[in-house]
């Protein structure tokens, strides 16, 4: 699995909420592509202003103002979640949120946007909160137009990159804690293949894993079987206290050396 190194990029999201900041806190469309007309990012992107538009609805730190439709988008504070170490408890229900958090908060160690589907953000928990509150992303219809984007929307956890036109899918994760494989398959399979992505499908036994090859041989997954992996829950959960300890020594090594 690749692992961003350079975290202090400087994305889109950056852009709005500075220009955000800089109209004091909210602003209509018109008054952010003011503040960011002539910035560096514009241009590598000759369409910035409908990324800026897509920007405003996809990032959960921004909230548009009523009336619907004003044009009127706030910054709002990103919850600060200090995620805790965390292994599986053998309750389907339960397990299915445990492995979506541990998969979120992956996805921001490492420096990526993530998202787990709207229903999940708030019926699914994660150390006694709901994903909603490990998420960055709240909306990714305008990255997955087309008609495929109801299956993967549904999609468990994808990780987010950018490059200069706005978000794309790097990895995403379909969690089977039963023998619903090909189902995960499925879904994964439907992220159009102009994005560079590579599909997970984390499952629970070696049942799972056998399910996995099987499926993995066949049309139409044979064709593209090089973007496919399978991982146990055990190899997700030292995966992910692992890199707790590895993120809490690297905070500590930084501030030392300041």
């Amino acid at each position: 699995m690749l692992i961003k190194m350079d975290k202090q990029k400087l994305t889109w999201k950056a852009v709005v909420r500075d220009a955000l900041l800089e109209l004091g806190g909210q602003g209509h469309l018109s008054e952010i592509n003011k503040i960011v007309e002539g910035h560096p990012k514009t241009k590598t992107n000759p369409s910035w202003r409908d990324t800026i538009r897509r920007v405003v609805r996809q990032y959960k730190i921004f909230e548009p103002v009523p009336p619907e439709k004003s044009g009127i988008y706030r910054v709002v504070e990103e919850i600060s979640v200090r995620p805790e170490a965390q292994g599986f408890t053998e309750e389907p229900e339960i397990d299915h949120g445990i492995a979506q958090g541990m998969l979120v908060t992956l996805g921001k160690i490492y420096g990526y946007e993530t998202y787990v589907p709207p229903h999940d953000q708030t019926s699914r928990n994660f150390q006694g909160k709901p994903l909603s509150d490990f998420v960055t992303v709240s909306d990714c219809t305008n990255i997955f137009k087309g008609p495929n984007l109801a299956k993967i929307r549904e999609i468990d956890t994808l990780w987010f990159d950018e490059d200069d036109y706005g978000l794309f899918p790097v990895y995403a994760f379909e969690v089977e804690g039963t023998t619903r494989v090909k189902s995960g398959l499925d879904r994964l399979l439907k992220i159009p293949r102009r994005f560079p992505t590579l599909f997970f499908i984390i499952g629970l036994s070696e049942k799972e894993r056998g399910l996995f090859g099987q499926y993995i041989s066949q049309t139409p997954f044979r064709e593209f079987k090089d973007k496919f992996l399978f991982r146990l829950y055990e190899e997700l959960e030292e995966l992910y206290n692992t890199a707790l300890i590895h993120d809490e020594r690297l905070k500590q090594f930084v501030c030392l050396a300041r």
